[in-house]
Protein backbone atom coordinates (compact mmCIF):
# COMPACT_ATOMS: atom_id res chain seq x y z
CA UNK A 1 0.00 0.00 0.00
CA UNK A 2 1.22 3.78 -0.86
CA UNK A 3 0.32 6.17 0.73
CA UNK A 4 0.38 10.04 -1.20
CA UNK A 5 1.86 12.39 0.30
CA UNK A 6 -0.57 15.52 -1.10
CA UNK A 7 -3.59 13.98 -0.14
CA UNK A 8 -5.50 11.03 1.67
CA UNK A 9 -5.31 8.90 -1.21
CA UNK A 10 -4.14 5.43 -0.61
CA UNK A 11 -3.11 2.86 -3.26
CA UNK A 12 -1.82 -0.58 -4.00
CA UNK A 13 0.50 -1.53 -6.87
CA UNK A 14 -1.50 -4.56 -8.78
CA UNK A 15 0.02 -6.49 -11.17
CA UNK A 16 -2.27 -8.22 -14.18
CA UNK A 17 -1.50 -10.82 -16.47
CA UNK A 18 0.97 -8.75 -18.70
CA UNK A 19 3.01 -7.92 -15.63
CA UNK A 20 1.93 -4.24 -16.37
CA UNK A 21 1.78 -2.04 -12.98
CA UNK A 22 -2.42 -1.10 -12.54
CA UNK A 23 -2.26 1.65 -9.78
CA UNK A 24 -5.92 0.94 -7.90
CA UNK A 25 -7.23 3.94 -5.59
CA UNK A 26 -8.50 3.22 -2.31
CA UNK A 27 -10.86 5.99 -1.21
CA UNK A 28 -13.25 7.56 1.58
CA UNK A 29 -15.46 7.28 -1.20
CA UNK A 30 -14.80 3.58 -1.97
CA UNK A 31 -14.50 2.62 1.62
CA UNK A 32 -18.03 4.60 2.59
CA UNK A 33 -19.70 2.54 -0.49
CA UNK A 34 -17.63 -1.24 0.34
CA UNK A 35 -18.99 -0.63 3.76
CA UNK A 36 -22.45 0.21 2.60
CA UNK A 37 -22.65 -2.47 0.14
CA UNK A 38 -21.54 -5.33 2.49
CA UNK A 39 -24.15 -4.17 5.63
CA UNK A 40 -26.73 -4.68 2.91
CA UNK A 41 -25.47 -7.98 1.35
CA UNK A 42 -28.42 -9.29 1.81
CA UNK A 43 -30.13 -7.26 -0.94
CA UNK A 44 -30.17 -6.30 -4.62
CA UNK A 45 -29.68 -2.65 -4.54
CA UNK A 46 -30.32 0.08 -7.63
CA UNK A 47 -27.41 2.74 -8.39
CA UNK A 48 -30.49 5.36 -7.15
CA UNK A 49 -30.79 3.64 -3.90
CA UNK A 50 -27.29 3.58 -2.69
CA UNK A 51 -27.20 7.12 -4.01
CA UNK A 52 -29.98 8.16 -2.11
CA UNK A 53 -28.73 6.38 1.04
CA UNK A 54 -25.01 8.01 0.59
CA UNK A 55 -25.38 11.48 -1.66
CA UNK A 56 -24.01 13.31 1.14
CA UNK A 57 -20.73 11.14 1.10
CA UNK A 58 -20.45 10.27 -2.76
CA UNK A 59 -21.59 11.69 -6.22
CA UNK A 60 -23.53 9.28 -8.36
CA UNK A 61 -20.75 9.06 -11.21
CA UNK A 62 -17.91 7.97 -8.47
CA UNK A 63 -21.09 5.49 -7.34
CA UNK A 64 -21.06 3.92 -10.62
CA UNK A 65 -17.14 4.43 -11.37
CA UNK A 66 -16.63 2.13 -8.12
CA UNK A 67 -19.01 -0.24 -8.48
CA UNK A 68 -17.82 -0.95 -12.28
CA UNK A 69 -14.49 -1.12 -10.40
CA UNK A 70 -15.69 -4.11 -7.72
CA UNK A 71 -17.71 -5.86 -10.23
CA UNK A 72 -14.63 -6.54 -12.02
CA UNK A 73 -12.65 -7.46 -9.41
CA UNK A 74 -15.79 -9.94 -8.68
CA UNK A 75 -16.88 -8.58 -5.27
CA UNK A 76 -20.23 -6.75 -6.45
CA UNK A 77 -22.45 -8.76 -8.75
CA UNK A 78 -24.48 -7.11 -11.11
CA UNK A 79 -28.15 -8.35 -12.17
CA UNK A 80 -30.10 -6.92 -15.03
CA UNK A 81 -33.85 -6.67 -14.66
CA UNK A 82 -36.00 -6.05 -16.82
CA UNK A 83 -35.71 -3.52 -19.73
CA UNK A 84 -37.26 -0.56 -17.94
CA UNK A 85 -35.25 -0.99 -14.37
CA UNK A 86 -32.10 -1.81 -15.72
CA UNK A 87 -30.10 -3.46 -12.87
CA UNK A 88 -29.15 -4.31 -9.74
CA UNK A 89 -26.13 -4.90 -7.76
CA UNK A 90 -24.94 -7.32 -4.82
CA UNK A 91 -22.23 -7.55 -2.90
CA UNK A 92 -20.69 -10.87 -3.32
CA UNK A 93 -19.85 -12.20 -0.16
CA UNK A 94 -17.29 -14.94 -0.84
CA UNK A 95 -19.01 -17.50 1.59
CA UNK A 96 -22.63 -16.76 -0.10
CA UNK A 97 -23.72 -17.68 -3.11
CA UNK A 98 -26.43 -15.91 -5.09
CA UNK A 99 -27.19 -18.49 -7.54
CA UNK A 100 -29.99 -21.24 -8.05
CA UNK A 101 -32.58 -19.09 -7.12
CA UNK A 102 -35.25 -16.77 -8.84
CA UNK A 103 -36.20 -12.82 -7.96
CA UNK A 104 -39.64 -11.77 -7.19
CA UNK A 105 -40.02 -8.17 -7.68
CA UNK A 106 -42.99 -6.36 -6.02
CA UNK A 107 -44.80 -4.55 -8.49
CA UNK A 108 -46.12 -1.98 -6.33
CA UNK A 109 -43.11 -1.21 -3.66
CA UNK A 110 -40.16 -2.47 -6.14
CA UNK A 111 -38.79 -4.65 -3.19
CA UNK A 112 -36.92 -7.37 -4.56
CA UNK A 113 -36.97 -10.98 -2.70
CA UNK A 114 -35.16 -14.32 -3.12
CA UNK A 115 -37.00 -17.38 -4.06
CA UNK A 116 -35.77 -21.07 -4.39
CA UNK A 117 -37.92 -24.25 -4.81
CA UNK A 118 -37.15 -27.60 -5.59
CA UNK A 119 -39.44 -27.69 -7.77
CA UNK A 120 -38.10 -24.88 -10.14
CA UNK A 121 -35.09 -26.80 -10.42
CA UNK A 122 -36.18 -29.74 -11.44
CA UNK A 123 -37.62 -27.54 -14.43
CA UNK A 124 -33.99 -26.14 -14.61
CA UNK A 125 -32.40 -29.75 -14.72
CA UNK A 126 -35.75 -31.06 -17.21
CA UNK A 127 -34.93 -28.54 -19.72
CA UNK A 128 -30.97 -29.15 -19.35
CA UNK A 129 -31.38 -32.79 -19.98
CA UNK A 130 -34.10 -32.96 -22.93
CA UNK A 131 -32.62 -29.69 -24.38
CA UNK A 132 -28.85 -29.14 -23.38
CA UNK A 133 -29.67 -25.80 -22.79
CA UNK A 134 -28.33 -23.75 -19.74
CA UNK A 135 -31.18 -21.42 -17.70
CA UNK A 136 -29.64 -18.23 -15.95
CA UNK A 137 -31.63 -18.48 -12.99
CA UNK A 138 -30.26 -14.84 -11.94
CA UNK A 139 -32.28 -13.42 -14.93
CA UNK A 140 -35.53 -15.01 -14.04
CA UNK A 141 -37.89 -12.61 -12.53
CA UNK A 142 -41.79 -12.74 -11.58
CA UNK A 143 -43.57 -9.85 -11.02
CA UNK A 144 -46.42 -9.52 -8.61
CA UNK A 145 -47.43 -8.20 -5.17
CA UNK A 146 -45.83 -8.76 -2.27
CA UNK A 147 -47.67 -9.70 1.11
CA UNK A 148 -47.12 -6.21 2.63
CA UNK A 149 -48.58 -4.38 0.01
CA UNK A 150 -51.47 -6.91 -0.31
CA UNK A 151 -51.91 -6.02 3.19
CA UNK A 152 -51.85 -2.61 3.02
CA UNK A 153 -54.69 -2.73 0.36
CA UNK A 154 -57.11 -4.87 2.46
CA UNK A 155 -56.70 -2.24 5.54
CA UNK A 156 -57.42 0.75 3.02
Amino acid sequence: MIKCKNCDIKMKMIFNKGENMIKERNTKQKEILVKYLKENSDKHLCIQEIHSNLKEDIGMTTIYRIINSLIKKGLVKKIPLDNKQGYCYRYNDQNESCNNHYHLICENCNKLFHFESKQDNKLSIEIKNKENFDIDSNRIFFFGKCKECKLGENND
